[in-house]
């Protein structure tokens, strides 16, 4: 999540400073940059560049300084305004797929703030289908949709979703229980059914990176990828691959995790590391291995095309994870032992 905060007054400033804090050693954030006044000109260069806009000013200046730069709101970023005095934390724009309402929530607790949803499906204490898929990144392929199963889902009827790969672990959530059915089917990605319209999803590859200490122990391992999946709020289930480098194609604790999870362990060369960007640096692995990182670029390669990291590097008793999302193939050598 890449995330822009601008202010206009000292007392936002103060505001936007306390955010950036927390947001600055938040694995899920990639990016943050903070700004303070010439609203319009920064948001005109920088408005698409970022995945979710935090504006401490007055809603009316947000929406005059975003009218002209909005597309679609599958495509527009999350924005937030935030009043000056710290006491309204409001989704304006793109609360679900640009996931403006999460973030809402979680800014509000940040600065003891009131937090403001008007989605009617979240007011109502329904999943809408673009927030399903937004939470278990399943890329809609058909977004003109959305508000008739939305509509739909208002109205207490139950979206059918149908699939090849098992998708009971989401129902633990009582509110996707509510509106939401599984059933196993052919089909290509997800579908999910409205009488006789069809949403069609597709589940972006979901890989974790992993770089350990030598001889680590396959406990080690689970418990940073259990650390991962509880910061990123998804079950360890929708996990679909695990990445590392090529050098540690005989870790023991890395293959028998990759059994337990039954999970693909994918080996990356160093070549392929050293060629993706990535915001983590370790002077210890660059000093051993040449590069700056295993876990992030290893995620990056093997998710696949237009590939994002989706968590920065956490560490936890000699084990690194990162998490990256991608479409298409999943890349790397695959281990089988």
């Amino acid at each position: 999540m890449r995330v822009m905060i601008i202010s206009i007054t000292e007392q936002g400033e103060k505001i936007a400073d306390k955010i950036y804090n927390k947001f600055k050693n938040d694995p899920r954030v990639i990016k943050v940059s903070k700004f303070h006044k010439n609203v319009k000109s920064v948001l005109k260069k920088y408005f698409k560049e970022y995945d979710v806009i935090i504006g401490i000013m007055a809603t009316g200046i947000m929406v005059r300084s975003i009218v002209n730069l909005l597309s679609k709101k599958y495509k527009d970023p999350g924005v937030i305004v935030i009043d000056d005095a710290g006491k309204n934390v409001i989704s304006l724009l793109s609360g679900h797929l640009g996931g403006a309402n999460e973030l809402t929530k979680e800014i509000a607790e940040i600065i003891n703030a009131n937090p403001v949803i008007t989605t009617s499906t979240d007011v109502h204490g329904f999943v809408g289908i673009d927030s399903l898929a937004k939470k278990y990144y399943w890329k809609i392929l058909n977004p003109e949709l959305i508000v008739e199963f939305n509509s739909a889902i208002l109205k207490n009827k139950t979206i059918k979703l149908l699939s090849r790969k098992n998708l009971r672990y989401i129902f633990k959530n009582p509110k996707i229980s509510r509106s939401y059915s599984w059933e196993m089917a052919d089909v290509d990605g997800i579908q999910a059914i409205l009488n006789n319209k069809k949403l069609k999803m597709v589940p972006l590859n979901l890989v974790i990176g992993i770089g350990t200490k030598k001889n680590i122990e396959k406990r080690k391992v689970i418990e940073a990828i259990n650390d991962a999946v509880e910061i990123l709020k998804i079950d360890i289930k929708r996990i679909d691959a695990l990445a590392t480098g090529e050098m540690k194609k005989n870790e023991v604790g890395l293959l028998d995790t990759a059994k337990e999870l039954n999970l693909p362990l994918l080996l990356v060369k160093k070549e392929e590391l050293k060629n993706k960007n990535y915001p983590s640096d370790s002077k210890f692995v660059r000093k051993k291995f040449g590069i700056g990182s295993v876990c992030e670029p290893a995620a990056l390669h093997v998710a696949g095309k237009n590939s994002q990291l989706i968590l920065r590097k956490i560490t936890r008793d000699g084990v690194a994870v990162a998490a990256a999302v991608g479409e298409g193939n999943l890349k790397g050598n695959k281990v089988t032992s």
